[in-house]
């Protein structure tokens, strides 16, 4: 698991401007190098939705009522996952040229 690097000179993007990719939108990733556009494919959205959205659901609905916790405890829970789950997101986006 690693960074996504340019199709063309294989330079690897910085986590920061993937980040920043995924938080405006999808907005594509131009390679400092060679000048290479990089847009994110669909894929990589569908996986970094659900790795967002389901498991904050599931755990929201079926585990805090199953363990009996407190609303204040599930939701530190969950901001916490938020949290961890924004410093993987630049490993799991997957960025094609169309050089």
């Amino acid at each position: 698991m690693s960074l996504q690097k340019c199709d063309k000179c294989n330079t690897q993007f910085k986590w920061s401007k993937i980040i920043k990719s995924i938080f405006l939108a999808y907005r594509p990733i131009q390679c400092n190098q060679c000048g290479t556009e990089h847009r994110i494919i669909f894929f990589s959205r569908i996986i970094l939705s659900l790795l967002s959205v389901l498991p904050l659901c599931l755990f929201g609905s079926i585990i805090s009522t199953q363990l009996s916790l407190s609303i204040s405890y599930t939701v530190s829970i969950m901001i916490l996952y938020c949290v961890f789950l924004v410093l993987l997101f630049p490993f799991f986006a997957n960025y094609n040229s169309e050089y």
